[in-house]
């Protein structure tokens, strides 16, 4: 994607906390999980570690080999049991790619958070750990504390080592076999996510239950789950004009750019073809198929920033975080080519010895390389490939969108949905409108139909968990089946 060149295509945002009451999840409470594997003890994590002022959950961290028996190739991961005790197995990833799972863990929804602007550590009322085992993997290799060098080629790969390493991580903690295993993410995880879950759900039934792999589903946050004239390019003149106050776009370069629209025959086409049901496959016009030479994304995105003084955030395009300069305790403004080394995983003493995380490394939010051989992940996007399928062997999967989004844009991931055949049709058969009612308050839309459920949040940006804690930790319990769909109205 085009972004991979401007900046590492993650997940910022400002940390939001809300008085709202936390809903108590509905599984049933177990005995408290004692690991037998020996293996296992060396990853668990003390209760107290620098750089936090309050004692955290039993958490394990810490490498595992891709491949049994070789060392050469590793995934880190920081596990948090589960507040309740359960076997049921939440995997979070973040994106770019080449971004660490640790920014999801440490700002979005992990059991404390960095906000922004602050050198406050603090705890989250909504840590997705009150709800299930969490574990936050960093990957592909290359990615901060992982060990191995990059040169993946396609999506085939990463899903390869992933699965490799679940086989791994579920031998050490066997307690968790068989329990169900559910895969979340946000942004470039899109990409990952989909084709992880194909790679599970092609393996025989017998390897999976000797594995321990119980998948259930996907849930991708804002996702890359097509390709940019979707995700992007189209969507982004709508956008634009929605949000122009929000981007400081003056009138004469919104006129200008829908004569550029027009020009290229894309003016109209979120308007035109958006249907539901829809009314065929969607096709580029011939016009706009060389988003190289005409991408309004890039016109929007250049005058957006111009017109903020380097302030804007792709983000998340609300002015109180697109106009003004934000400070980032992980080291990675928003605009930034590169993530900062100068960051709290490095700047905190003996922290990360206390993770179990090689000392000489040092952490940074976005490689700055690419795992990807030359830059360049080979795989078509999921909605042409393996979504469809995906969706029909899982139990449920939920796509959620933050409608504050600019690096992806919600219009996009609808029409790639509207495009995507599962189950017998393709794309929705009506549009979304049953509203998202959290803690009394109307917080966007959602739609269900034949296994997926599509979610947009009013007031977010690209990462949910962060803007709309209250909101990401309802959709999980959603995800896991605590309530049901009628409860997400209400």
């Amino acid at each position: 994607m085009k972004l991979n060149i401007l900046f590492s295509l993650l997940a910022l945002a400002t940390a939001s906390v809300t008085s709202s009451p936390v809903h108590k999840p509905s599984h049933n409470h177990q005995r408290a999980i004692v690991f037998s594997n020996p293996d296992a003890e060396p990853y668990k994590v003390s209760q107290t570690i620098p750089g936090v002022p309050f004692r955290l959950n039993t958490s394990y961290a810490g490498n595992v080999p891709i491949k049994q028996g070789d060392d050469s190739r590793q995934l880190y991961f920081w596990m948090f049991l589960a507040e309740v005790p359960t076997n049921r197995t939440v995997i979070w990833s973040n994106g770019g790619p080449g971004c660490s799972s640790l920014e999801g863990l440490l700002q979005e929804n992990g059991p404390f958070n960095l906000p922004f602007n602050s050198t406050d550590v603090v705890k989250s009322k909504y840590s997705w750990s009150r709800l299930a085992n969490v574990v936050w993997v960093e990957h592909p290799t290359s990615v901060g504390f992982t060990k191995g060098t990059g040169g993946l080629t396609s999506e085939k790969d990463v899903a390869r080592d992933f699965v490799g390493f679940l086989d791994n991580f579920f031998a050490i903690f066997n307690e968790l076999k068989g329990g169900e295993l559910w895969l979340t993410g946000e942004s470039y995880a899109g990409m990952y996510l989909f084709y992880i879950a194909a790679e599970i759900y092609s393996r025989p039934d017998a390897v999976n239950a000797a594995a321990g792999l119980n998948l259930q589903g996907v849930n991708a946050n804002d996702p890359s789950i097509t390709g940019d004239p979707f995700g992007e390019e189209i969507p982004s003149i709508p956008y634009a004009i929605a949000h122009q106050h929000d981007l400081k776009l003056s009138d004469a370069f919104i006129a200008k750019m829908i004569k550029k629209a027009k020009a290229h025959g894309v003016y109209d086409y979120v308007e035109q073809n958006l249907k539901y049901p829809p009314a065929g496959p969607l096709s580029i016009p011939a016009a706009a198929k060389q988003f190289e030479n005409y991408s309004p994304w890039s016109d929007i995105f250049a005058e957006a920033y111009a017109a903020t003084n380097g302030a804007f955030n792709v983000y998340d395009t609300r002015p109180k975080n697109s106009w003004y300069p934000l400070q980032d305790p992980l080291g990675f403004p928003p605009n930034e080519d590169t993530a900062s080394a100068n960051n709290f995983l490095n700047n905190v003493k003996g922290l990360k010895e206390a993770i179990h995380a090689d000392p000489s490394i040092t952490w940074k939010e976005c490689t700055d390389r690419s795992p990807f051989k030359n830059g360049l992940d080979r795989s078509l996007p999921p909605d042409v490939t393996v979504m469809g399928s995906v969706i029909e062997r899982s139990k449920r999967t939920v796509i959620q969108h933050g409608l504050q989004d600019f690096v992806l844009i919600a219009n996009g991931t609808r029409l790639s949905i509207q495009n995507t055949t599962f189950n017998g049709l393709q794309g929705f058969q009506s549009a979304p409108s049953q509203r998202l009612i959290v803690d009394g308050k109307d917080e966007g839309v959602f739609h269900e139909e034949r296994g997926l459920t599509y979610v947009e949040v009013d007031q977010s940006g690209h990462m949910i968990p962060q803007d709309q804690p209250a909101v990401a930790f309802k959709m999980l319990q959603y995800l896991l089946g605590d309530i049901s769909l009628a409860d997400l109205a209400r």
